[in-house]
């Protein structure tokens, strides 16, 4: 069996990897991909904080609720996490599945900026007892 921070450390860096692909993608003005990708970076940072808590879920929508239910609701989370995640499923289950959704490059701009602060939160949570991580 793999060990747990092995796979921790794993999401983290898929995270990462997302946040740079949903920045070069709004940087072409590739709005829906950027709003994918910076979805898959604040799902798969998020999942390495509830692996690090033991917790796993089958579905996007379980790890959602879990969001809201065991970290923003008993504080441990700020409320805007919350938000910007329920911004980020709602509109990447629209750019998925809807035609002729579009967004504006403002629009963009600051999501790709609170999902890299999404990221550096995550981190901080996942690695906050850690000295051997240099959090970026």
């Amino acid at each position: 069996m793999m060990n747990t921070n092995v796979i921790i450390d794993y999401w983290m860096e898929k995270a990462r990897d997302d946040l740079a692909s949903a920045l070069e993608n709004g940087l072409a003005e590739r709005f829906q991909v950027a709003v994918r990708d910076a979805y898959f970076c604040c799902f798969h940072a998020f999942s390495a904080l509830l692996l690090k808590d033991n917790r796993t879920f089958r579905s996007h929508k379980e790890v959602r609720s879990s969001l809201h239910r065991d970290y923003v609701r008993t504080e441990i989370i700020a409320p805007q996490w919350g938000k910007h995640f329920d911004w980020l499923f709602d509109n990447r289950q629209k750019v998925d599945y809807r035609p002729l959704v579009s967004f504006e490059r403002e629009e963009i701009d600051e999501i790709l900026l609170q999902s890299q602060a999404f990221l550096h939160e995550m981190q901080r949570l996942v690695y906050m007892n850690d000295e051997s991580v240099k959090l970026t």
